[in-house]
């Protein structure tokens, strides 16, 4: 018993509270961009598989039988060169990016907007704008 009373009221390594913030910030940030990584690196990998998956080649043929007073047909595919179906799907995917990146400025105009008739300031910053918020406060109802 005495050593647990000892051990209670030992203040050795005690964790002061301004140093479990830091430590909590720093936590924080390092989790969250770690994350942005991993999305990405993902993201990337993703696109190798669908890239390499397509790059198969999938044409076939099976010929007719004949024989013992039956037929059947003949049946094949020829898929279009590998090369040309994966500029196809490079175009589909940089026109997909290109959609996304106009919607993301076009949410920052639309927010900016909006702050300069909130704030009644014609100059706003655009580092100030985030996308995230822009979608929140887009999507909220006008309070007037």
């Amino acid at each position: 018993m005495q050593n647990l009373s000892k051990l209670w009221n030992d203040e050795y390594g005690i964790l002061l509270s301004a140093e479990a913030v830091v430590v909590g910030t720093v936590a924080v940030v390092g989790i969250t961009a770690g994350m942005s990584m991993v999305a990405s690196s993902i993201n990337e990998e993703l696109k190798d598989v669908a890239m390499s998956i397509r790059s198969l080649d999938q044409s076939y043929t099976i010929p007719a039988q004949d024989g013992c007073g039956a037929r059947t047909a003949g049946s094949s595919f020829t898929q279009e060169p590998v090369e040309t179906s994966l500029k196809e799907l490079q175009e589909v995917y940089q026109k997909a990016e290109k959609a996304e990146k106009s919607q993301a400025d076009r949410l920052k105009k639309q927010l900016k907007k909006k702050a300069k008739e909130q704030t009644g300031n014609s100059e706003v910053d655009d580092t100030e704008i985030d996308a995230d918020d822009a979608i929140q406060q887009l999507d909220a109802p006008n309070p007037a």
